[in-house]
């Protein structure tokens, strides 16, 4: 003869939200995770620490309704009744948080690309618009010299259905017949021809807008023999 009390506690235990949190819970990390592969793919991901604080309300918030559900089924296989109807009563709350952190991950994606490392250099992802990209590689040296001495590089990129965000820069110290020669190929391009150039005794500033909204700067530093290259967009949808 079956106890009706043994199953109202299983009918309890394992079809209520408590239940769902954990579910949805897991189900939730698992999406956020495939669109970030699969949608928001990257070929430097990493998270974007320029955004960190909102990040880790966001991640907080996706984890709770795992975490509830955890605790909840916890305390109520261990007999903790106070615990239980907490867990309970706010599970259903932090299900839609999860839920509405999730949605606002897949609109603001947490990843982006990003890289200091020279052996990168002019390596980016396939949605950095075209146009900009082919002026950056004319503006740009075609490689970093070997000789080349206090090297920085620097490429981030940044998509969502937001934003769109692209930065590409190099500084480099270089021979004085070096920096000579690629001072004289940067002031001859064609697409600085109506550029804001203007010169003091050792600095010479190089500022245009090209493509629309591609901001460059360029900084030519005759007393070190250093060039600065910068590049980059910020576009919102």
């Amino acid at each position: 003869m079956s106890n009706p009390s043994a199953n109202s506690k299983k009918y309890t235990l394992w079809y209520d939200w408590l239940t769902y949190d954990l579910i949805f819970g897991i189900a939730l990390q698992i999406g956020i995770l495939l669109i970030s592969v699969f949608v928001w793919h990257m070929r430097f991901p990493k998270l974007t620490f320029e955004k960190a604080a909102v990040l880790n309300m966001l991640y907080l918030t996706l984890f709770l309704p795992f975490f509830v559900g955890v605790l909840g089924l916890w305390a109520r296989t261990s007999d903790l009744p106070v615990w239980a109807k907490f867990f309970t009563s706010v599970s259903l709350p932090v299900l839609i948080l999860g839920i509405i952190s999730a949605t606002v991950l897949c609109i603001v994606p947490p990843y982006c690309s990003s890289t200091t490392n020279p052996g990168h250099y002019m390596s980016v992802d396939n949605d950095v618009d075209q146009k900009s990209f082919d002026i950056c590689t004319e503006l740009f040296p075609d490689y970093i010299a070997s000789d080349s001495q206090n090297t920085s590089y620097r490429y981030y990129k940044y998509s969502s259905i937001l934003e769109n965000d692209f930065h590409l820069s190099l500084g480099e110290t270089i021979s004085e017949d070096s920096f000579k020669e690629e001072s004289d190929r940067i002031l001859s391009l064609d697409i600085l021809k109506d550029a804001s150039i203007s010169s003091s005794k050792d600095i010479t500033l190089i500022d245009t807008t090209l493509n629309g909204d591609l901001i460059i700067h360029v900084t030519l530093d005759n007393a070190y023999n250093r060039i600065i290259y910068s590049a980059g967009y910020n576009r919102l949808h």
